[in-house]
């Protein structure tokens, strides 16, 4: 075999190998991505109970005639922020929705709860609406029925089983 065949055929080799590990590299990133995602959505659904809590606190509040702060720390979204684009060949259309809505709508829920005190005073000083507190014993029941959908969506999509909240799988939809 002259000269040129055999570095054609290291070449070669030397492709086929930088490609095989670059697929492995990826394929191992992606899986440690995807962990990452499911351990965060995972911590979220137990940071959903404590913060359903402070939600009913506020509830009860309200019908004692008080409000109590609704801050509290803000979900994880490290993970979602930083490797959801990079996850999206990996999950089927139907897990990206469920993913996307449930970091959406806690993304939502926090700066709803972040920003209810506030809210709940500048309504109450400016008579805005008759009985201020029955409106916002309104959105804390929303928040709190919000919470739960949430967190059976994690559960779901956690066990594999992710609905199809879009309904992707329906006919003439």
């Amino acid at each position: 075999m002259p000269e040129w065949g055999v570095a054609l055929i290291g070449v070669f080799v030397g492709f086929v190998l930088n490609e095989v590990v670059s697929f492995l590299k990826r394929y191992c990133r992606l899986s440690t991505y995807l962990k990452a995602l499911n351990d965060e959505l995972e911590a979220n659904k137990f940071q959903i109970r404590q913060k359903k809590e402070i939600a009913e606190q506020i509830l009860q509040a309200l019908e004692k005639g008080h409000f109590l702060p609704g801050k509290s720390v803000p979900f994880a979204s490290l993970a979602y922020s930083n490797y959801m684009a990079d996850l999206v060949p990996k999950l089927s259309p139907i897990e990206r929705d469920n993913v996307r809505h449930i970091y959406g709508n806690l993304l939502a829920v926090d700066e709803i709860m972040s920003s209810l005190e506030e809210s709940f005073r500048t309504d109450h000083q400016a008579g805005v609406m008759e009985n201020v507190s029955e409106a916002y014993k309104g959105k804390v029941r929303d928040i709190i029925t919000n919470y739960d959908v949430i967190s059976h969506l994690i559960d779901r999509y956690l066990k594999g089983q992710p609905e199809d909240i879009y309904h992707r799988n329906q006919e003439n939809v």
